[in-house]
């Protein structure tokens, strides 16, 4: 299965790569840091499946 991080910017082409961001800082009240796939170029942000359970519980 593809994950995000094999995908390019669905917004510029560029490879997106993996960050871990505070999901405080996402807007998301969850304690934890969420790991994204994010574009170094325009800043566009993909939430993986993973990131998006931990948002569920």
């Amino acid at each position: 299965m593809t994950s995000e991080y094999e995908l390019d910017c669905a917004n510029c082409g560029t490879s997106l790569t993996r960050r871990e961001v505070p999901a405080e800082a996402l807007g998301f009240g969850a304690p934890d840091s969420l790991e994204v796939a994010e574009c170094p170029d325009c800043g566009g942000r993909y939430f993986p499946e993973t990131a998006l359970e931990q948002l569920e519980t």
